[in-house]
């Protein structure tokens, strides 16, 4: 049964009920019923209403723009971060930093350390040792 249908036998359903609650007034005899001008522009509004997009709503435009608009929610954070004030002892916190640092570089302690000076390195060989690899080498 679809959607339409069972609306449909609801609202017949409901119709024959409020006649049925009213005793004053008489029942026809099948002749349709006039209806004055009002009753006829809201039943067919609401058929318009009910038939567009499978029963829904039109939106108005200026709510969805507001709904989309960007909205500053500065104001309430700064609210409930200044009245939530937390007393956490000093050894819980240190204990969850503690437990949080990972192998990571970035979590790493760097330790500077001190360079060592490297000495002038003087040389092993003598000015006679040079002369003598001179002569040995070139023959003069």
């Amino acid at each position: 049964m679809s959607a339409a249908l069972l609306r449909r036998g609801l609202e017949l359903l409901a119709a024959s009920e409020a006649s049925r609650a009213a005793p004053g007034q008489a029942k026809t005899s099948g002749a349709p019923v006039k209806r004055t001008r009002r009753a006829r522009a809201k039943a067919s509004q609401a058929l318009k209403l009910r038939n567009s997009a499978k029963g829904k709503v039109p939106k108005s435009a200026l709510a969805e723009y507001q709904k989309r608009q960007c909205q500053d929610h500065l104001k309430a954070n700064l609210k409930f971060m200044t009245s939530v004030r937390s007393t956490v002892p000093e050894s819980v916190t240190q204990q969850i930093l503690q437990q949080s640092q990972g192998r990571k570089a970035c979590d790493r302690v760097v330790t500077k350390t001190k360079k060592k000076k490297k000495k002038a390195e003087g040389t092993v060989f003598t000015e006679e040792d040079f002369q003598k690899f001179q002569r040995e080498y070139f023959g003069s």
